[in-house]
């Protein structure tokens, strides 16, 4: 996996933050199922087939890109270009106990890129509205007491080009930490995934959006995002 150059200062400090951030993976299985919960009736109505279980099967993924965001001091996820099969993939992997303000910020974005009357507004409307879902379904989870509990909420949220039927899917994940070299930070290992809500959106918005992702996370612009997305895809 190749780190963006734009997440440098990869201290001490951030490993600590990134190996806590994926630590205490049993105390938050009661979040991942109420938050598949939310997820599970939205798959159930769109149908998840054969081929779209394929669309989402990352067994053999291969990470092009990682970078932390919103940055590698304060990380409270990350942003990946993925091969699949294939195809191009936008992963955002959350961790964070500041779910509300993280879903608000994406949301944010997705309201300056997407204005009322733009083609996509509709689907930017939907997806943000997945978001909300997902954030409530982890915020009416009962939390547990103790000192050792991590209430991080871990999420994953994929832009997937498929052609004919490109996928947002959103739900709940269970992550592992990996371990760095001396003095930086380890990405996360995506251990399991609950069923996600899948929505099904235009090509444009979908294509574009991933390009718009992957260009705020990495710090590049839209054309140069477009062309690591293609590359990622394969020949």
């Amino acid at each position: 996996m190749r780190a963006s150059p734009g997440g440098g200062g990869r201290g001490r400090g951030v490993a600590a933050a990134v190996a806590l951030a994926a630590a205490g993976l049993l105390a938050v299985a009661g979040l991942l199922a109420a938050a598949s919960g939310a997820a599970a009736a939205p798959a159930a109505a769109s149908g998840l087939t054969a081929a779209r279980a394929a669309l989402l099967d990352s067994a053999h993924d291969v990470v092009v890109e990682s970078t932390f965001v919103p940055s590698a001091q304060r990380p409270q996820g990350e942003v990946r270009i993925v091969r699949r099969g294939g195809r191009a993939v936008v992963q955002t992997i959350l961790y964070t106990r500041v779910l509300k303000r993280v879903i608000g910020a994406i949301g944010d974005k997705e309201r300056r890129n997407w204005p009322a009357g733009a083609a996509g507004h509709a689907d930017m409307e939907r997806y943000v509205a997945a978001l909300e879902t997902f954030r409530r379904a982890a915020a009416e989870r009962p939390d547990q007491a103790g000192a050792e509990v991590d209430r991080r909420v871990q999420g994953l949220i994929e832009f997937i080009d498929a052609p004919g039927d490109p996928l947002v899917a959103i739900g709940g994940v269970t992550l592992a930490a990996t371990a760095g070299q001396e003095g930086t930070a380890g990405a996360v290992r995506i251990r399991a995934r609950a069923t996600p809500a899948l929505l099904s959106l235009s090509p444009d918005y979908v294509r574009r959006n991933m390009a718009l992702i992957v260009a705020d996370a990495f710090s590049v612009n839209p054309g140069e995002a477009a062309t690591r997305l293609a590359a990622a895809a394969g020949p």
